[in-house]
C-alpha cells in the first residue's frame, strides 16, 4: 500500500501517534496498517545501544534520559572497555575518534569509511537511524559538546558531515544531521538565545548544514534546544520551513531533540514533524489542536507524509555480525591521520635509538587513556589500545621504557607520585608526558570552566621540565586549550579525543612508524580573552544569550 493510501486510512489519533515517539528510542508502529517502527540511537562517533531502554518491553522514565545526559567519561566503564554505563547496560561498540579529532584528518574518504562501519554496527542491532553527525560551529572552546563537533569552519564541517552521512545511508542506515541550528553552548541550553545577524547566520552557522544537505540529503534533521533570535528553534517556521524547505529544498523529516518540544502544535506548524521521545502531553496537545482546527489536516498530513516517506527509505534487513577487529583497525587509522603535531623543536620526534635509549612514559593517560567526551554520545569501547602497552610493543627491545603515573587525580596532587615521576624523568634520556583536560567538564548541559588542562597535569609538566629538557607532551582534550607551559617542552602531540585506537596511533607517531599529518580545525588562543565570544558568553540576566558574529558580518555589505 502506498503512503497516500495509508494516510487515507489513518485516523487523527493514529496520525498524531505516528508523529510521536514510542518509548525513548522508537517510533510508533501500526500492524494493521503494516507501518513498522523505527529504532534510533546515539551517537556521533559510536553506536551507543542500551537494551534496557530500547528493546521490546523496555521501561524508562525521564530520569533515565537525564542520567545519560549527565554521563561522564570518568565513569570507569565508559572509557576503559567495560559495558555498563550510567544509561543501563550499554553494549560494546567501536568508539571512533570524536568529531574534534576526526575532522583534523581532513579526509573525506576516511570519514566515509567510518560511516559505513557505523552502519554495519547499526545493522547488527536493528538500528535504523543513527543520531548524528553533529556539526554546530565551535564558536567558543568552552562549549561542553565541542568535542562532538568538527570545526569553527562551515565548509570543512559540511564536507565531512556529508561524507559520514553518505557512508551511513549508502548502507541503508539513516543519518540525523544535528543540531539545527546555532546550538553553540551547553550552558542553559534550552533557554540560551543565540543572537545572530542575518549575514553571519547564513555565511557561518547555517552554511555547514546547507553544504551537508546538498551533498548527502540526510534522511532526517534534528532541531536544537536553544532559541534563535528570540524564537525556539523547534517551533521556528522561518528556520524549519522558509529556509530549510523552501529556500534549500530539503524534503526529509525534521525531528525534535529529546524533550526539546515546548509547544507541540506550534512546532508541527513550523515544520518539526516528529516529537521525540514519547510524551503524553505532546500528543494530547496536538490532538486537541487538530480538533480545535488550530492545526489543519493539511499541516498534519504533510508531516505524516514525510514520516511515511522516511519509512519507505528504511530497508528490511536481517541482523548481521560485525567485524569489530576490522572496525578497530579503521579507528586506529583515523586516529593516526587525525593527530596533529603542534610542536617539534630540534626534531625531538620521532624517537630513535640514535638519539635516545631510556624513555620515561609519564601520566595516567598513558595507562588509562581519555578517548572520548561525556554525555549521550559516550560509547563503551569494544576494544581499547592503551598507549603504554602499544609503546612497549612498537619500541620492542630497542628502547628501555619505564612508567610513572605522576598525577593520578585531576585536582589533587600526590607528592609521592610526582616525585617518582620526576626521578624517572631525570634518569631517562627523554620524557613523554600524557595530560588531559578535566574529565567530565565537557559534555551535555554544561560547559567547560576554563581553557586549561587539569591543574595537576600542568604541575606535572612543570615539575618534569625542571628535571628533563627533552620533553614531549601528549594532549587529550575536548577543544582548544591554553598552553602556558608550551615553552617548557620541545614536542606537543595533539590527539583531542581520538577513540579506542588512540594508543597505537600515538605509539606509531612517537616512534616514526607514521608521519603526523593532522591539521587543526579550530584556533588555539593564548587566553580565553582572545576567543571571539568572550565578551558575549554566557550572556546576562535570566535569559542567557550568546551573541554570534564573525568578521565578515562586521564588514560593509
Amino acid at each position: 500500500m502506498d503512503k497516500y493510501s495509508l494516510l487515507d486510512k489513518m485516523t487523527v489519533e493514529e496520525k498524531v501517534t505516528l508523529l510521536s515517539g514510542k518509548g525513548l528510542w522508537k517510533t510508533a508502529h501500526f500492524p494493521h496498517l503494516q507501518i513498522k517502527s523505527l529504532k534510533m540511537t546515539d551517537g556521533t562517533y559510536g553506536v551507543r545501544y542500551s537494551p534496557e531502554q530500547i528493546d521490546d518491553n523496555a521501561s524508562w522514565t525521564i530520569s533515565d534520559f537525564l542520567d545519560v545526559v549527565s554521563q561522564s567519561a570518568n565513569d570507569e566503564h565508559s572509557h576503559t572497555g567495560g559495558s555498563e554505563a550510567l544509561f543501563g547496560k550499554t553494549l560494546p561498540a567501536t568508539c571512533f575518534p570524536n568529531g574534534s579529532s576526526l575532522a583534523c584528518s581532513w579526509d573525506r574518504e576516511l570519514v566515509y569509511q567510518m560511516g559505513k562501519a557505523l552502519a554495519h554496527e547499526c545493522h547488527s542491532l536493528g538500528v535504523n537511524i543513527l543520531l548524528g553527525p553533529g556539526i554546530n560551529i565551535r564558536r567558543t572552546p568552552l562549549s561542553g559538546r565541542g568535542y562532538e563537533y568538527y570545526s569553527e569552519d562551515p565548509l570543512l564541517s559540511g564536507e565531512l558531515a556529508a561524507s559520514l552521512i553518505n557512508g551511513l545511508q549508502d548502507q541503508g542506515v539513516g543519518a540525523c544531521l544535528k543540531h539545527f541550528a546555532c546550538n553553540n553552548s551547553e550552558y542553559r541550553r534550552t533557554e540560551m538565545d543565540s543572537i545572530v545577524d542575518e549575514r553571519a547566520l547564513h555565511e557561518i552557522y547555517l552554511a555547514g548544514f546547507k553544504r551537508a544537505i546538498d551533498k548527502s540529503n540526510p534522511w532526517t534533521i534534528m532541531s536544537s534546544y536553544n532559541r534563535l533570535n528570540g524564537e525556539q528553534t523547534s517551533q521556528s517556521y522561518s528556520l524549519l520551513t522558509t529556509i530549510l524547505r523552501e529556500q534549500w529544498g530539503y524534503q526529509g523529516l525534521v525531528m525534535s531533540d529529546w524533550y526539546g518540544i515546548k509547544d507541540r502544535p506550534r512546532s508541527l506548524k513550523a515544520g518539526n514533524d516528529l516529537a521525540m521521545p514519547e510524551v503524553k502531553r505532546d500528543k494530547d496537545e496536538l490532538r486537541n489542536a487538530v480538533e480545535n482546527k488550530e492545526v489543519t489536516m493539511a499541516e498534519l498530513d504533510a508531516s505524516c507524509l514525510r514520516m511515511l516517506t522516511l519509512l519507505e527509505h528504511v530497508p528490511q534487513r536481517e541482523l548481521q555480525d560485525v567485524d569489530f577487529a576490522q572496525h578497530h583497525t579503521i579507528a586506529q587509522k583515523i586516529a593516526e591521520e587525525s593527530i596533529v603535531l603542534l610542536k617539534n623543536d630540534e626534531n625531538i620526534l620521532p624517537l630513535t635509538t640514535t638519539k635516545y635509549k631510556k624513555v620515561a612514559i609519564i601520566g595516567r593517560g598513558a595507562h588509562s587513556p581519555i578517548i572520548q567526551g561525556s554525555g549521550c554520545a559516550t560509547t563503551a569501547p569494544y576494544m581499547l589500545d592503551r598507549p603504554l602497552d602499544e609503546i612497549l610493543d612498537v619500541a620492542n627491545d630497542d628502547f628501555s621504557i619505564d612508567y610513572a603515573v605522576g598525577a593520578p587525580d585531576d585536582y589533587h596532587e600526590h607528592p609521592q607520585e610526582m616525585e617518582k615521576a620526576t626521578e624517572l624523568a631525570a634518569r631517562s634520556d627523554v620524557a613523554v608526558v600524557f595530560v588531559n583536560t578535566v574529565i567530565g567538564e565537557d559534555g551535555e548541559n554544561g560547559d567547560r570552566k576554563n581553557l586549561s588542562i587539569a591543574p595537576t597535569h600542568e604541575s606535572l609538566i612543570k615539575a618534569v621540565a625542571k628535571k628533563q629538557k627533552e620533553l614531549i607532551v601528549v594532549l587529550s582534550n575536548s577543544d582548544s586549550v591554553i598552553m602556558d607551559w608550551k615553552d617548557q617542552c620541545k614536542g606537543i602531540v595533539e590527539t583531542f579525543f581520538s577513540g579506542q585506537g588512540v594508543g597505537r596511533a600515538v605509539a606509531n607517531i612517537l616512534f616514526g612508524v607514521i608521519n603526523p599529518s593532522g591539521k587543526l580545525t579550530v584556533t588555539f588562543p593564548n587566553s580565553l580573552e582572545e576567543t571571539p565570544a568572550y565578551l558575549h558568553y554566557p550572556g546576562e540576566g535570566v535569559n542567557a544569550s550568546l551573541k554570534l558574529t564573525h568578521l565578515s558580518a562586521l564588514s560593509p555589505k
